[in-house]
């Protein structure tokens, strides 16, 4: 028979992996948050203005070189298309709109994470693609969403991007005014996203898993390259450079090419 002790370690060893378990998913549930919360305040203004804004959320758009692009939410208008990013980020963000990178400051920690301005420019990219040439005249506008518990400590002068709060979204759409959209065209598009919504949840998995996939493969191809000292944007030469915050390697195209990778 089993001592009471013995039992004792199995409770602890199970609350052990509990905890465990519940950090590994803590990302992914903040980030489930973050986007609800966004997706709330999208549904409150479409519903309250049902003939100025069409909203679709979850898209995957398929790109010229056979992957996709995930588009968190999107906002068909007269006024054109608003492609929003969501970033459930806390404490410090530090960074600015040219800088491939942005840091998140809490206490001591610092992380680095990709600019969303610049992923946003990628999901952007894609639908204009997506769309074609005939639809190229559209406006895109894009949008980034940050969470009340992140707070800006740089002084952000943006000339191609809007990072704003949930609350100040409605606000936001409301600086574009017009028809600049005629019905044809707004049935058009509304047509077209509405092609990209996914119903079926065994389809919207499958496609998921290849948009997780696609991105790490194109990942591993670009480790590849630099460890081969060749550009992954432009297939150039990587040469060692010095510059203000240490060593990187920069492609040799330079300024046609502004890959940087930097040296840890």
């Amino acid at each position: 028979m089993n001592s009471p002790f013995f039992y004792l370690i199995v409770l602890f060893l199970l609350f052990a992996f509990i905890i465990k378990w519940i950090k590994s998913k803590e990302a992914e549930w903040m980030g489930w948050a973050g986007e609800q919360r966004v997706r709330n305040e999208i549904d409150k203004i479409a519903k309250a203005f049902p003939q100025k804004y069409r909203a679709f959320y979850d898209l995957y758009v398929q790109k010229r070189d056979g992957s996709t692009s995930q588009i968190d939410h999107l906002i068909l208008s007269r006024q054109g298309l608003f492609v929003i990013e969501t970033k459930n980020y806390s404490g410090w963000i530090f960074g600015d709109e040219q800088s491939k990178y942005w840091t998140q400051v809490i206490y001591r920690r610092k992380e680095k994470f990709l600019n969303p301005i610049w992923q946003n420019k990628g999901h952007i990219k894609a639908i204009k693609e997506w769309i074609g040439e005939e639809l190229a005249h559209i406006p895109i506008y894009s949008v980034v969403i940050f969470m009340p518990r992140a707070k800006w400590k740089s002084n952000l002068s943006l000339t191609e991007s809007h990072v704003i709060y949930p609350r100040q979204l409605k606000q936001t759409l409301e600086q574009y005014q017009g028809h600049g959209l005629d019905d044809h065209t707004m049935q058009r598009l509304d047509a077209m996203f509405q092609s990209l919504t996914i119903q079926e949840k065994q389809q919207k998995k499958k496609i998921k898993k290849q948009h997780i996939q696609s991105i790490q493969s194109k990942q591993q191809r670009a480790k590849e390259s630099i460890s081969e000292d060749r550009c992954p944007r432009c297939g150039g030469q990587l040469v060692l450079k010095k510059g203000k915050y240490g060593m990187f390697k920069g492609c040799n195209y330079y300024p046609k090419c502004r890959f940087t990778e930097k040296i840890s």
